[in-house]
């Protein structure tokens, strides 16, 4: 039996069937760029426990008028 190749999300049993799992994303949403909740413009939702810290968020927000806004 040949080695399967490792892909991230996906597992691939001996039977041929693959099986995907979606990541969990976090409660955080980063308008990116000047767009603001409501616009129209770029979003990011980063993968869960993967986050900026507070210190990187407010620097995104200075230089590149990035809005962090966490969901309820």
């Amino acid at each position: 039996m040949t080695e399967q190749p490792d892909i991230p999300y996906v597992d691939i049993s001996t039977e041929n069937t693959f099986t995907f799992h979606a990541p969990k994303y976090s409660n955080w949403k980063c308008y990116m760029f000047g767009n603001r909740p409501g616009g129209v413009g770029i979003t990011y939702i980063p993968q869960e426990g993967q986050v900026p810290n507070a210190w990187v968020r407010f620097w995104m927000w200075v230089f590149l008028d990035c809005l962090w806004v966490k969901e309820k």
